[in-house]
Order: structure tokens, then sequence, then C-alpha cells
């Protein structure tokens, strides 16, 4: 599992090598702190987990996280940041960040999200994002029929169209079908941001 540390505290990558490796025997981490050599090092390793410094400034990080995404789309995106409270972290989700963990947090808790990452599934603590109050996107989910937000439900938990069929007992084709209506719905572009506009909302 390869996976590239892009933080400005070199002692929080050294440490963090140490843990990681005790608790993912196959990982391979590679710690920067200069822009260029990230973009260096994903020419060589373009699907790399990337751990992002969520406390850079934030034009920064999300400077980063554009240029990552045009460049290196397959690249996916563990923030870590000692402020869950950010309003900015909302925006950030839109940049295929799969996973926020808090910088204190216990060195199994970034292995659970860098597992989590490394199968396509999200890890976000849903408390620190979202706002108590009925958002737009709740306002969006409830226009979907029930068995479209079925069908989301599934997808957000990490399910293939297959899955989603099999469960379900429609085709795949229906699945894909209703996949599409679903992004139209919620002015979304993929599964990705789908699923997180689900997580989202689903932790009120």
């Amino acid at each position: 599992m390869q996976v590239i540390m892009f933080d400005r505290q070199s002692i929080f990558i050294h440490g963090m090598k140490i843990s990681l490796q005790e608790l993912i025997p196959e990982i391979d981490i590679q710690g920067l702190s200069q822009a260029e050599d990230l973009w260096r090092c994903l020419e060589d390793r373009p699907e790399a987990i990337l751990i992002l410094d969520g406390d850079m400034d934030r034009d920064l990080c999300q400077s980063v996280l554009q240029e990552k995404n045009e460049r290196f789309p397959q690249c996916r995106v563990l923030l870590v940041t000692s402020d869950c409270t950010k309003e900015w972290l909302q925006d950030a989700l839109r940049y295929n960040v799969l996973a926020v963990v808090q910088r204190d947090s216990e060195p199994d808790k970034f292995a659970v999200a860098i597992n989590s990452v490394a199968m396509g599934l999200m890890c976000l603590p849903g408390d620190w994002l979202v706002t108590h109050e009925e958002s737009e996107n709740d306002q969006e989910l409830q226009h979907l029929s029930s068995r479209q937000r079925e069908i989301l439900k599934l997808l957000a938990a990490g399910d293939s169209n297959k899955q989603i069929s099999r469960t379900l007992n429609i085709s795949a084709g229906t699945v894909k079908a209703h996949l599409e209506s679903i992004y139209r719905r919620l002015d979304v572009k993929n599964r990705t941001q789908a699923a997180m506009m689900f997580n989202e909302t689903s932790c009120h």
C-alpha cells in the first residue's frame, strides 16, 4: 500500500511512519513537505493514498487538492486537521477527500481511515462536518424516490452496481439508470460526490 504524507511537520510524519508501519505492515510511506516534491512523487505513484495537512493555509490546501484532482484523479485523499470545525472542510469534501482525521487521534484511528480509503470507502466524522439545520442537501435528497434513496444508501456504504442490483433484486442496467437520475437531481458528477452528500445529511 503506497501512501504519501504531505505535511509541514516533519516530526509528525516521522511519528506516523513508525506507528503505521506497526499497524499496517505492507504500508510504504513517503513523507514530503514541498509541493514540487509531491507532484514528482505522484507521477511515480499516481494511485497512492495522499495524507494531506489540512492545517495549511486554506487557499493553499484547496489549490493542492484542485491540482491533484486535475492531474492525478485516481489518488485518494485523507485530510489531517487539528480543527475539525473549520468551515472550509465542507468545501474540501468536494475535492474527493474520502477521510478526515483529527491530528491528535490515536494511530489506530489513522490506520482504520487509511484502510477505508484504500477500499474506496469514506471515513468522515460527520458530527464535525454538518450544521444541525436543514441544509440544501437534505431538501435535495427528499426529492428522490424511496427506491433512489435505497440505492443511494447502498452506494454510500460502498456497494458496487452489481452488489446493489443483487441486494434490491433489480438489473444492473436499472441501477445505472437510477444512478444517472440521482446524479442529475443532486447536481453531482459521480458516485463519490453522491455518497458524500448522503453521508453529510445522514449525520444530522
